[in-house]
């Protein structure tokens, strides 16, 4: 995987170690196709037979979140996810029922409305999360 490979020679040309661990959790990023909670990529990490501490999955995921190599991403649920941070902006379909999640582009990706916040209420808008909750086509 090309991108796995970019992702550690980077790390490690700014002097970061490329442990095992680090290695594995990056990796599981990439191949998700939804993004994940920390108990989710501990059970991951368990299910390919990769035993680690709760403590660890929490300061990789915020070491890889400094680094910018994820994002989190909220549904509302009470719980924080996260996903891999090396696509275009995007946002997500969540389906209530099922829990379904699904990457959407927006053609309009909201710049105009970003400009419109900061001529209205002098508001510099670094980022926005958009999620869109409803039901999938299984489920309604």
């Amino acid at each position: 995987m090309v991108e796995l490979t970019q992702i550690l020679q980077n790390l490690k040309s700014r002097g970061y170690r490329l442990t095992k661990t680090r290695k594995q959790i990056i990796g599981i990023f990439l191949e998700s196709r939804v993004p994940l909670s920390a108990q989710e990529l501990r059970l991951e990490l368990q299910r390919r037979n990769y035993q680690v501490d709760k403590a660890t999955v929490y300061r990789e995921i915020s070491f890889l979140k400094g680094q910018k190599i994820v994002r989190e991403v909220q549904f509302g649920e009470g719980k924080k996810r996260f996903e891999i941070n090396l696509t275009d902006h995007h946002h997500h379909i969540v389906c209530i029922r099922c829990e379904k999640v699904d990457d959407i582009v927006l053609e309009n990706d909201l710049r105009d409305q970003e400009k419109k916040i900061f001529e209205l209420k002098k508001f510099k808008v670094l980022n926005h999360s958009l999620e869109f909750f409803g039901l999938c086509t299984k489920c309604q």
